[in-house]
């Protein structure tokens, strides 16, 4: 099955992807996560089926079903107090009567319920933004907020902002410009942490390999929430928050705000990085696997390279730690 070619319409005809989209099996939960985050080309699709998915199951609220029950256990009691002064027939005749009225009743409320659901949830249109190995680019959003999106990182976002809010998808990294709005706060959803501003200029980085979410804080103030959760911290400028996903923890550190911005000009910045460091910086830029075969485990690397490419950065790396370099294909390796 080429899901490649798949539209909103045929997702949402998809056996297992209705299941995944109603969590009802496991497999293809996992399998359509997994494919999802392959192809980041394919979110726009994949929303709109959802969106076409949670109106054919929609289902009505607690308290509506609540208040329908209610209504027809008070016809009931009212029947029933009366059933011992009426004829048998009689009050037989007007118990099915008052219970037919009383289900129609009860149907004419939830249609109610889900007209004024779908009549008052906005229609948005989404833009998704995917940047390959070594590409940045610049977005402008409708609100006036600009996106500076870095290298092997997608974003999706409303064509135009309609209701109380403004919220934004991202993964990988980005640095963001909000255009100030206090009647509407401006969210960045990012693999279960949620972070909203009404106004400000902050860097997140959450690449989907890495083990670790952070935003670091340049200008204003953001506020962090882990979704499902009351965990929740305020960054002032010059403070970055570093969430861990797998073991849920927030916490906040200091950060070098030149070395934190310098990807948005095009430079790749290292300042006493570790073997680890390096690796996944090259990985989640360029799509170069890192492997260390050589003596040196305990690396303290310091580099800046503007607008360079990735076998030049190697060659320094290699030249600066006396170490040799074998390539294949996208792996790399760092021999003695």
């Amino acid at each position: 099955m080429n899901y490649n070619l798949y539209q909103a319409s045929d997702f949402a005809a998809d056996e297992s992807f209705v299941a995944y989209f109603l969590k009802t099996d496991v497999r293809s939960v996992e399998m359509w996560s997994r494919w999802i985050s392959l192809h980041p080309e394919k979110l726009d699709e994949v929303y709109n089926a959802e969106q076409l998915l949670s109106k054919l199951y929609f289902r009505p609220s607690e308290q509506d079903m609540q208040q329908a029950f209610e209504q027809f256990d008070a016809f009931l009691e009212q029947d029933m107090s009366t059933a011992t002064s009426a004829a048998p027939e009689r009050t037989q005749s007007r118990f099915k009567w008052k219970t037919a009225l009383v289900m129609a009743c009860s149907i004419i409320l939830i249609s109610v319920t889900l007209y004024s659901y779908l009549r008052g949830t906005p229609h948005l249109q989404y833009v998704t933004r995917h940047n390959d190995y070594g590409k940045i680019s610049v977005i402008k959003l409708t609100d006036g907020t600009i996106i500076h999106l870095n290298s092997n990182s997608s974003i999706r976002y409303p064509k135009v902002f309609k209701g109380e809010g403004r919220a934004v998808f991202l993964e990988g990294e980005a640095f963001f410009e909000v255009a100030k709005d206090k009647s509407r706060p401006f969210t960045v959803s990012t693999n279960g942490l949620k972070t909203t501003v009404l106004g400000t200029r902050f860097n997140i980085n959450a690449y989907k390999d890495d083990d670790q979410i952070q935003v670091a804080l340049v200008e204003g103030s953001v506020s962090l929430q882990v979704e499902n959760t009351d965990k929740s911290i305020l960054l002032k400028p010059s403070e970055m928050a570093i969430f861990h996903p797998s073991r849920q923890s927030l916490s906040t550190s200091d950060f070098d705000e030149e070395e934190t911005m310098a990807w948005t000009e095009g430079t790749i910045s290292f300042r006493h990085a570790s073997f680890e460091e390096v690796a996944r910086k090259m990985n989640n830029i360029y799509g170069i696997r890192l492997i260390n075969k050589s003596n040196d485990q305990h690396w303290n690397y310091t580099g800046q390279f503007r607008k360079t490419d990735y076998l030049s950065i190697i060659q320094s790396i290699c030249f600066a730690k006396k170490i040799n370099y074998t390539q294949n294909n996208q792996s790399i390796t760092l021999t003695p």
